[in-house]
């Protein structure tokens, strides 16, 4: 968000911005039910550095009703050092009055690497900071009800095709591929809450190529594990199925968002 959306964040115009939406209000296939409580189909890792958490315990409270697991450090250090098991990197300063204070921040944000974050700053200290820091994701707080998850949600979108923190596991889970979420006790997959309507062979197909974690699986590979053989007089049987399955994901054969085809061989996970 630039400085000049960070200093007319109470602006924003009616229908611009489109918030986190709740399994609930998809109206679809909510998984679990606890007292009249629905459980998040999926979460998100964000990670808050904060020198007095107590502070933005809003913040805490709201991403974490929104389906984000929020993990809290005092120390900058610590956050640094978890920064790859999370989603999104939160650092608060709305603590500190003097910019250069706020500044020796900004190295810990390239430390972090390719991971997302959020500078969360105080209206007093917003038109003090350098353009180096105005050029980083900003956030005035307290902010207005719900723009932190809207924020969230927008820079973990933004953030480029970089490997989700909660990766497949055998064997395992829940489980999240990108924005995929898969319940394996349930064979069900899901994303933004509505289930995805998947036939066993297709869910198989997509259990398979996770497990493999982007290695590549041959067309016979997939026979064999799949169908149970590994030759079928030359049908094209294990295409037309993961043609079936792009279809229902949303995902194609060129530029593919999920299921990459390796010429002549057979698929991988696309990066």
């Amino acid at each position: 968000m630039s400085a000049e959306e960070v200093k007319t964040r109470g602006r924003v115009q009616a229908g611009t911005v489109t918030p986190f939406r709740r399994p609930e209000e998809s109206g679809k296939d909510v998984l679990d039910h606890f007292d009249g409580r629905e459980m998040c189909p999926v979460t998100q890792r964000v990670i808050l550095v904060s020198p007095f958490p107590g502070g933005i315990h809003e913040l805490v409270r709201d991403l974490s009703e929104d389906c984000f697991d929020v993990l809290v450090f005092h120390h900058w250090e610590q956050g640094i050092r978890n920064a790859q098991t999370a989603d999104l990197l939160i650092f608060d300063l709305t603590p500190f009055q003097d910019p250069e204070e706020a500044a020796l921040v900004k190295s810990l944000v390239q430390d972090a690497g390719n991971v997302p974050s959020l500078l969360l700053v105080n209206e007093t200290l917003l038109p003090k900071l350098d353009q180096g820091m105005m050029n980083q994701e900003l956030l005035v707080w307290p902010a207005r009800p719900g723009e932190i998850n809207y924020h969230a949600q927008r820079i973990i979108r933004n953030g480029g095709q970089r490997t989700p923190a909660s990766r497949l596991m055998t064997g395992t889970s829940p489980a999240i591929f990108k924005d995929l979420w898969i319940d394996r006790n349930k064979m069900a997959v899901y994303r933004s809450g509505a289930k995805i309507g998947l036939t066993k062979t297709e869910y198989e197909l997509l259990v398979k190529l996770l497990e493999r974690e982007g290695s590549v699986l041959s067309r016979e590979e997939l026979l064999t594990e799949v169908w149970g053989t590994s030759f079928l007089g030359g049908s094209n049987i294990v295409d037309v199925h993961i043609k079936s399955l792009r279809k229902k994901l949303g995902d194609r054969a060129v530029n593919s968002i999920y299921i990459a085809t390796v010429r002549g061989v057979g698929y991988r996970l696309a990066d």
